[in-house]
């Protein structure tokens, strides 16, 4: 099995594992889903680092784009917190 095909089904696997377990558990806070969907992201991302380069190039894109939607929910929760929202 190539590395590609290696990183797409362990995506894949993770999200549908962690989707199932949010289901289970009722969890209707999309934000919690999102960061945790996130960070499982990250670190299988960060597993498969030998990809090639110009797909390192893609994921890197990828992981600022995810993470600047992680830092949007952080920013809302602090401002939730701080009664500002």
């Amino acid at each position: 099995m190539r590395v590609y095909n290696r990183y797409l089904l362990s995506l894949i696997l993770a999200s549908c594992l962690i989707d199932v377990f949010f289901a289970f558990k009722k969890q209707t806070d999309i934000s919690v889903c999102f960061t945790v969907l996130v960070i499982v992201y990250l670190l299988i991302t960060i597993l498969f680092i030998y990809l090639s380069p110009q797909t390192r190039k893609i994921l890197s894109i990828m992981s600022i784009v995810f993470s600047a939607g992680f830092g949007v929910i952080v920013i809302l929760k602090v401002l939730e917190v701080l009664g500002l929202k």
